[in-house]
C-alpha cells in the first residue's frame, strides 16, 4: 500500500484527479541496467466513470479500455514510467476515442516513448 501523503504529493505533482487515482508506485531494478532504479507509477481509474472528450463539457460512459505506458520526466534522478488503463468512449456519431490523460500524452512534453 501506498503512504497517503506520498500518493498526495504524486498526484499534485502529476495532475492526477478524481476519478483518476495512483494504484501503485515502486522503485524496480531497470531492465537495461540491473544496477539502477526506476519509477513506476500505475494509474487507474474508478469504475463507473465517465470522461468528457476534447472541448465537450458532455460526459461519455466507457466503451474500453487499452493499456499504455509512457516515459515521464525523471523524478529526481529517477527514470519515471506511468503505466495507465485509458478508457475509450464512444461518441454520439460512433467514434470511440481514447480520453486524454491529465499527466501527459505522447508529444506532451510531459511523456515520451
Amino acid at each position: 500500500m501506498i503512504d497517503p501523503q506520498f500518493q498526495q504529493m504524486f498526484s499534485l505533482a502529476l495532475n492526477i484527479k478524481e476519478p483518476w487515482f495512483i494504484k501503485s508506485l515502486e522503485f524496480v531494478p531497470s531492465s537495461k541496467n540491473p544496477n539502477t532504479l526506476e519509477m513506476r507509477i500505475e494509474v487507474d481509474f474508478k469504475d463507473g466513470s465517465k470522461f468528457r472528450y476534447g472541448d465537450s463539457e458532455e460526459l461519455y460512459p466507457v466503451h474500453d479500455t487499452r493499456m499504455r505506458t509512457c516515459r515521464h520526466l525523471n523524478v529526481f534522478q529517477y527514470r519515471c514510467y506511468i503505466t495507465a488503463r485509458v478508457p475509450r468512449i464512444l461518441l454520439p456519431n460512433g467514434d470511440v476515442k481514447s480520453v486524454d490523460l491529465p499527466w501527459g500524452d505522447m508529444g506532451s512534453g510531459l511523456c515520451l516513448k
